[in-house]
């Protein structure tokens, strides 16, 4: 069964609470390094400004994830198991080339610059294995992101949505509900929120098989040198760990 998490624009309060609670256990990424992240807009003019909250997180695409073709070492993949629907980043193998942020198509892969690493959104994926919610889900102090199986989560969005069309709220719709697993309920038009019309728009995800483009090319040569550069520098503490381990087997000198 799939999984997705619908966030209720028209409830979110912009408090964090979401980002606070995610960066508190994954806490091993740098500072300002985060996997959710809360965005602000502001519409309108003064004085009749008014300011509008997104959670930014990955949006865990249904299909294709254009982060996994792109990925070199293959670090990028959907969660197994009859919990799917969850694209996972293996943080421990990634090199921190930095291709999946660039061609994801909601720039939602941090790239960890000091660790070497990416860092992005897993829907917390073992607690969710393990039948539990994601922490986020359960940090919302007003109950703005909903998590189950994607059928549940997509009607409970679409029941909102029709209530909020019924008291004039005409733009209330579900956005994502064909290419993503992270829905959004809005009130007003994608665009309020940075978000495209409908579903991801990329222009086609990298693979390292297709590199027709300049573009391409000098990414793949870019992500093909930090692969070399990572494989060096594994090397290398592979031939100290041993030198270190030879000289405590020898003993010091003189002892023999």
């Amino acid at each position: 069964m799939e999984q997705a998490m619908l966030i209720d624009q028209t409830r979110c309060i912009g408090c964090g609470a979401c980002t606070v609670s995610c960066k508190a256990i994954y806490a091993e990424a740098s500072f300002g390094i985060l996997r959710t992240r809360m965005k602000k807009y502001e519409t309108g003019r003064f004085p009749s400004v008014s300011f509008r909250f997104r959670k930014h997180m990955c949006m865990h695409c249904r299909d294709n994830a254009p982060c996994i073709a792109a990925c070199p070492v293959n670090v990028i993949s959907y969660v197994a198991g009859d919990r799917g629907g969850m694209v996972s980043l293996n943080v421990d193998r990634c090199i921190g080339c930095g291709a999946c942020t660039s061609q994801c198509p909601y720039h939602a892969p941090d790239r960890d610059r000091e660790r070497g690493k990416a860092e992005k959104c897993s829907f917390c994926s073992r607690r969710v294995l393990a039948g539990q919610t994601p922490f986020c889900a359960e940090a919302c102090p007003v109950g703005a992101i909903t998590f189950g199986g994607r059928d549940e989560v997509l009607a409970e969005g679409q029941r909102r949505a029709e209530a909020l069309r019924a008291k004039g709220r005409n733009h209330a719709y579900v956005w994502g509900s064909q290419d993503t697993m992270v829905l959004y309920l809005l009130d007003q038009p994608p665009r309020v929120y940075d978000l495209p019309a409908e579903g991801y728009t990329a222009s086609g995800p990298l693979s390292f098989t297709r590199l027709a483009t300049p573009a391409g090319g000098v990414l793949a040569a870019a992500a093909l040198g930090a692969h070399g550069l990572h494989l060096l520098r594994e090397r290398r503490k592979r031939i100290e760990s041993e030198s270190e381990l030879q000289e405590s087997q020898a003993g010091p000198p003189g002892d023999s």
